[in-house]
């Protein structure tokens, strides 16, 4: 059996799982869907699946987790096309820069929306995030668990009987489902597509030193408490034609501001993020054997915006980049010899992606069918910024 797909850049390290399909990947094969499927259709099966939640006289029809991303903006967008009244929440991850910190704002006042910003208990939240680093070279964990459990949990409380998320990266990636399964949002999807397979279970006991009463915004809500509520989750990428390049690109108009980066091409998804692109990203090298370009390559192939060998070539320009580490650390609260003892005993195998300060990059001529949907971007200020702990505004 092959272990890496001909005709994206895939391989079997996927941690969503890989299957071939004959001479595709499973995601390659899903993917053909995008052009075949009557997505008219599937927009009215859609409108038709929200009438009951459009008549219920609440205040809030439905919870939207965001992050300040690009997508958050087209999904909020589209939910407020569909005739939903919306409760957005954010959990805060602290790893936001100033740009971040500005697309949150942006999308909380362009759409004029209520919203709802989550600053965990910070002392526990590095524990957990130390812990995830030590036991699984994974900085973003602790945030992922709470981000989608956090909202489902605001849902519950408040008898929001919806919670809609923008793609399903299963679907999206690796072609898990098809689109007409319309798999929703649950805890097994969670654990498996979100997590990794690692719960917040999983970083206590022997890892994180943290009192389990602090931990239940962590933890998905129990099956049996969600069913008795009717609260349940929906993908838009399940009943809209997915393409995040071009949808990214048109919420700009709303005041959306892309950052560059020195990893990859796409200044839209993660923009404002202080780790993403840096040290999550190398970790992911670490893990997996490849970085973040390589999910967006494989994405713009399928597309029919790359061929390839363009996207091999794009690849290899991108993956050498250096990125600096050291301000995750700082913000960690890490001495200079546990950050160097960390460099030399746990990244010493992707030493060479590590720059020890702000490292210049030029960007790669790209295909103009792929250039012509990147926007201005800049790049952040302030990294690591503290909402409501520490702004000067």
């Amino acid at each position: 059996m092959l272990s890496s797909c001909p005709k994206c850049l895939y391989g079997d390290t996927h941690p969503f799982g890989f299957s071939m399909c004959e001479s595709e990947c499973s995601g390659c094969l899903t993917h053909k869907e995008k052009d075949s499927l009557d997505w008219h259709n599937r927009r009215q099966i859609l409108d038709e699946h929200l009438k009951k939640y459009r008549t219920s006289g609440r205040k809030y029809d439905c919870v939207v987790p965001i992050i300040g991303d690009a997508e958050d903006f087209y999904t909020l967008s589209k939910v407020f096309e569909l005739g939903l009244s919306p409760l957005v929440v954010c959990v805060n991850d602290y790893f936001k820069n100033d740009i971040g910190w500005h697309n949150i704002h942006q999308l909380i006042t362009h759409f004029d929306v209520d919203s709802f910003v989550f600053n965990p208990d910070i002392r526990v939240y590095k524990e957990l995030v130390k812990t995830s680093l030590r036991k699984y070279s994974h900085v973003l964990l602790p945030f992922l668990q709470l981000h989608t459990s956090f909202p489902v949990h605001v849902a519950f409380e408040r008898k929001i009987p919806l919670v809609i998320w923008g793609q399903n990266q299963a679907v999206e990636q690796v072609g898990k489902f098809s689109h007409i399964d319309a798999a929703e949002m649950s805890s097994w999807s969670r654990r498996q597509h979100d997590l990794f397979e690692t719960d917040v279970d999983q970083l206590i006991g022997n890892g994180a030193q943290v009192d389990t009463r602090y931990l239940n915004y962590y933890q998905y809500p129990s099956i049996r408490k969600l069913e008795r509520r009717g609260v349940t989750g929906l993908y838009l990428s399940n009943y809209l034609r997915w393409d995040p390049l071009s949808q990214n690109k048109s919420v700009t108009k709303y005041g959306f501001q892309p950052e560059t980066n020195a990893s990859t091409f796409d200044v839209y998804e993660r923009a404002g993020s202080s780790v993403y692109y840096k040290l999550h990203d190398l970790l992911k090298f670490k893990r997996l054997g490849y970085r973040k370009i390589t999910d967006h390559l494989v994405r713009e192939i399928r597309h029919g915006r790359l061929t390839r060998a363009e996207a091999i070539v794009i690849e290899a320009t991108y993956s050498p980049s250096q990125v600096n580490i050291k301000p995750f650390f700082d913000w960690l609260g890490a001495s200079k010899s546990g950050y160097d003892w960390f460099k030399m005993h746990r990244l010493s195998d992707i030493s060479h992606l590590i720059a020890d300060s702000e490292v210049e990059f030029k960007a790669p001529n790209l295909p103009t069918k792929l250039s012509d949907l990147l926007s201005l971007s800049k790049g952040s200020e302030e990294e690591f910024l503290l909402f409501d702990k520490g702004i000067d505004i």
